[in-house]
């Protein structure tokens, strides 16, 4: 087989996708992700393993660098793998350089907020209970979407803890609040005998229909909810840790990082944050 014969293109991006989740452990989510990314070059770029062209064309549509930049690190990681299984030349991957792109922080809710959105979460229906215990979680412990939607019953530990396999399949265990394990309690017992049947297997969180509740639908409840993004709630978590005083090594073992500097952008979200409430409290602010 070769890349460059398009007749073969298919079977080895196919190969690939399935190299990324058995035995890289990515998510089903990450892996659609790389499939979009390089099926879009190959109908993109004539060229296989040139970027500039490509670059040109992703910039016309509006893509965000950032969008960009995952594209192309996306398409890089594919072709050194192919490379390494002589599907391709690696002397043909021309060289490129990410686009500059301004760094956002994230958003961050008040902890005054969050703590009033939470209480006030009706708590009645058997979805009401699902949600908030799904909220609960993800503000308690800052756990991905694909986390939650993961989750199995046996992962709930009697010492207010739970084990969540986090990407590349690594495991940790986080502790959780009071709150959010009376939440969790009180949806095991009510809400899921509710939802259960022969889909539900042992997965903890279900949707209507008792299968596994999915990203979409987690992400769906979370803006529903809270008129915010998953993620918010992961950085807000990761916020108000560093503001209530936790060391950012803690925090990035709770995030489940790799990398110190990816938990680097939360300190600078709370001095940005303490530099607005020096502002609003100094007399001469």
């Amino acid at each position: 087989m070769n890349l460059t014969n398009k007749k073969y293109q298919e079977k080895i991006v196919r190969e690939y996708l399935s190299f990324l989740n058995k035995v890289k452990g990515y998510s089903a989510h990450t892996v659609t992700s790389y499939k979009y990314d390089i099926l879009q070059y190959f109908e993109l770029n004539q060229e296989i393993g040139e970027f500039s062209n490509y670059l040109k064309l992703l910039s016309r549509k509006n893509y965000a660098k950032s969008t960009i930049n995952r594209k192309i690190t996306s398409v890089k990681t594919f072709l050194k793998w192919a490379s390494k299984m002589d599907y391709f030349d690696a002397t043909l991957i021309q060289p490129v350089t990410s686009l500059k792109s301004e760094k956002k922080l994230p958003t961050i809710l008040s902890s005054s907020y969050i703590n009033t959105l939470l209480d006030e979460l009706p708590f009645q229906t058997t979805k009401e209970i699902r949600d908030k215990a799904i909220l609960e979680l993800m503000y308690s412990s800052g756990l991905r979407v694909s986390e939650v939607a993961n989750l199995r019953i046996q992962n709930l530990k009697a010492n207010k803890s739970i084990k969540v396999v986090g990407k590349g399949s690594k495991e940790r265990v986080l502790p959780i609040t009071a709150r959010a394990g009376k939440a969790i309690n009180k949806y095991l017992e009510l809400g899921r005998i509710e939802l259960a049947n022969e889909q539900s297997l042992d997965y903890m969180f279900l949707g209507i229909r008792g299968g596994q509740l999915s990203d979409r639908e987690i992400r769906r409840i979370v803006n529903l909810r809270v008129g915010t993004f998953p993620h918010s709630l992961r950085h807000t978590f990761a916020t108000h840790l560093l503001e209530g005083g936790a060391d950012l090594r803690v925090v990035q073992e709770l995030l489940g990082h790799n990398d110190p500097t990816t938990t680097q952008i939360y300190t600078h979200v709370s001095k940005k944050q303490l530099k607005e409430k020096y502002k609003q409290s100094h007399p001469r602010g």
